[in-house]
């Protein structure tokens, strides 16, 4: 995989992935699903998602968990 493209850059080429990401709304950080398949699903390959972006679950509001615990509001 060539390296010099971002996560941001693939999720741009392929859509159809951002329904498996989430994004913190006070921080901004993205990650995805935690309930996303495994790469050994059949017909789902997301080894690209997990080589870009690490898991990040959030909560009924989109806050990740550190942002969540810190009390911090959203942006």
């Amino acid at each position: 995989m060539d390296r010099r493209f971002s996560g941001d850059d693939y999720l741009a080429k392929y859509p159809h992935f951002l329904k498996w990401m989430n994004q913190c709304v006070a921080c901004g950080r993205k990650g995805y699903k935690p309930e996303m398949p495994s790469n050994d699903e059949p017909k789902f390959s997301g080894q690209n998602i997990r080589s870009y972006f690490e898991p990040l679950a959030v909560n009924d509001v989109s806050l990740c968990t550190q942002c969540a615990a810190h009390g911090i509001p959203r942006q």
